[in-house]
Order: C-alpha cells, then structure tokens, then sequence
C-alpha cells in the first residue's frame, strides 16, 4: 500500500483517527491505528462499508474482531501472497545455475591450459606419429569439454524448467487471490484494487466510468427455505449471468455475500443504466432448476444501483451513492435498476 497523502492531509487524517479510536474506547496501537487510518482516509471502501455496517449493528470491536479486521482488510492486501518455500527455491535454483556456470569455467580453464601444453608438443614433434599423437589428445580434451558442455546445458534447460514451473504456481497463486472460490468471479479484493487503479487514471485523462451495485432480492428466503447448497446455486447463476453479458475491460466482482458489483470502464451513467437493465432482463428470464430434475426454484432477481464517478470525488463516495441507489431500487419495489449522479438520500431498506 503507497500512502501519497501530504503532510497536512495525513495530519488530518491521524488526528482523526486518533479522535475516533478514543471515541470508540479502541487501544491507539499500530494495528489499530492503520485500520482506522485507511478507512478514514477512503483509501478502502470495502474496508469502510464494514466498519459502517458494523457500527449500524452495534458489533463490538474487541481486540479479536480488529484482529480479524486487521487480517481481512490490511494484511491480505499489503502481504506477500507467495508460498514460504518459494523464496528457498527460487535460491536453490540460482544455486544450481551458478555452481554449473562456475563448473564450466574450471573446465575451460583446464582445457585451455591444456591445449597450451599441447601446442608445446606440436612445436616438439618430430614426425607424422608424434604429430597424430598430438591431434589425438587435442580431440579427447575437446570430447571431454564438450561433454561438460553439454551436461551444463541439461543443468541450465533442468533449472529453467524450475523456473517456469515456479513462475506459473506464482501466477495461479495471485490468480487465486484476486478470485472469488464460489462464483468465479473478481473476488472484492480485485474490485477494490481495480477500482482504485481506475480512479486513478480518470483524474489524469478526465475519462470518467460507472459502477453497477447489484443485491439478489430475497436471498436471506432462498436459503432460509431450500438450504445454502441452494444458495450457492442462485449465486453461481448470478456469477455466470454477468461473466456472460458484460463485455470488454468490464469487470464483474463479488463484492461480498449476495452483492456483487461491475465496473464499467468509459462508461457514461445512460449506457451502464443500459447495461444494468439488460444484466436484470438476463437473470430475471433464467430459471432456477432443481438438479436431476425438470423442476424449478421460480425466478432469481436483483435490484441494481448505478452511478457514474465524479472526477476526484473520494471512492467512498461512489460506493456510498451506489448503495443508497441500490436500496432506492430495494424501495421501489425490488427486481429493478436506479440510476443517478446524485445520492438519492433514502432510509435503507432491509
């Protein structure tokens, strides 16, 4: 994590934390202290919509639960998600490569002092015998040299191999971690870091992006009434219904239980609406079968708030005014999109 605050703004920005841990009756130290500062400070919403959600149900925030926060929010993202033996394999192969370079270099340097000798001899020989003799020592040294040359060469192709094996289990690896297990999908790691990055660039280019917030309606019933094996089933379907209709640089995530959330890059607020509405008809058309069986669950919906991002408003700011829309759209009956530049300021809805 870079942390480009100035010095009068992370000034502010501490002291307000500082403000709000001793309001919260929370400890000040380092662990405490960097989740409250990077929430503050917008730097991560999905960070700031737990700490929200979690004050609206009155959670506690005993030393275990920031603990846990810590781990969640600010330790997966700013850690090194490699395996602990990588760092020694990956030693152990330069190792290997560097014994066989300094092996071939002895061998050079013993078959050039012996061609050396064997020009001396050259210089000595009397006839054709001697001078035979002679080219025969040349080509066994040589054999020998070309042997170990080729054995560096199996050593070299051997430890590449290594490498490239390595350098796939590391791609997988950061694969994993940006992916969501059950659906496929971003996971809210790659949404906040792609967010992020996006933000970025609009405030250098000016090009500005939206951002669709989705919540399956009436999931709690779902799985209260059929299992959570069912549960699953209807976000599944979610995850294959966005993959299926977005397009381009659009990146369809999970942000968290049944909310998922699409970044529509160079995307103005009429044509995400488009888009959003679309994603609804998608779904809505799409029955929940019963495996094994011709039987249905009914019909999966989603309510669906979209804002376009104002350029160099806060993150915050966009999720917040994307997660009133979506509640507007919980309010307005459920199974619909709200689209707006402004936050419509409503009472959430449950």
């Amino acid at each position: 994590m870079i942390y480009s605050e100035t010095v009068q703004k992370a000034s502010e920005i501490a002291q307000q934390t500082m403000d709000e841990l001793a309001s919260e009756k929370i400890a000040p130290n380092p662990q405490n202290y960097t989740i409250w500062f990077d929430q503050i400070s917008g730097r991560n919403p999905a960070l700031m919509r737990f700490i929200d959600r979690a004050k609206e149900k009155g959670i506690e925030f005993s030393p275990e639960r920031l603990g846990e926060i810590y781990t969640r929010f600010i330790a997966t993202e700013n850690g090194n998600t490699a395996h602990p033996d990588w760092n020694d394999r990956m030693e152990d192969v330069a190792n290997k490569i560097a014994q066989a370079l300094s092996e071939i270099g002895d061998g050079t340097e013993k078959y050039s002092a012996k061609l050396k000798n064997i020009s001396g001899d050259i210089n000595d020989a009397q006839n054709g015998t001697d001078l035979t003799q002679v080219i025969g020592n040349i080509l066994a040294e040589t054999k020998i040299m070309d042997g170990q040359v080729e054995s560096l060469q199996d050593r070299v192709l051997e430890s590449s191999n290594e490498l490239e094996a390595l350098r796939q289990e590391l791609a997988e690896t950061k694969r994993d971690a940006m992916t969501d297990k059950l659906t496929g999908l971003a996971n809210r790691r790659c949404f906040d870091e792609s967010l992020l990055q996006l933000t970025a660039e609009a405030r250098e280019n000016g090009q500005p992006f939206s951002i669709a917030l989705c919540d399956v309606d009436h999931f709690k019933k779902f799985n209260d009434t059929h299992g959570h094996q069912v549960g699953d089933q209807v976000l599944r379907l979610v995850g294959r219904i966005l993959v299926e209709n977005v397009k381009g640089s659009d990146l369809p995530a999970r942000y968290g239980g049944e909310e998922f959330v699409i970044i529509l890059p160079e995307t103005p607020l009429k044509g995400a609406s488009i888009i959003a509405d679309h994603l609804r008809e998608k779904l809505a058309s799409r029955k929940l079968a019963r495996k094994g069986s011709s039987d249905s669950y009914g019909k999966v919906t989603m309510s669906i708030g979209v804002t376009e991002y104002i350029i160099g408003e806060p993150m915050d700011e966009l999720i917040e005014r994307a997660d009133g829309l979506l509640y507007k759209a919980k309010q307005d009956g459920r199974n619909c999109v709200c689209a707006a530049m402004a936050h419509p300021g409503l009472k959430k809805a449950s």
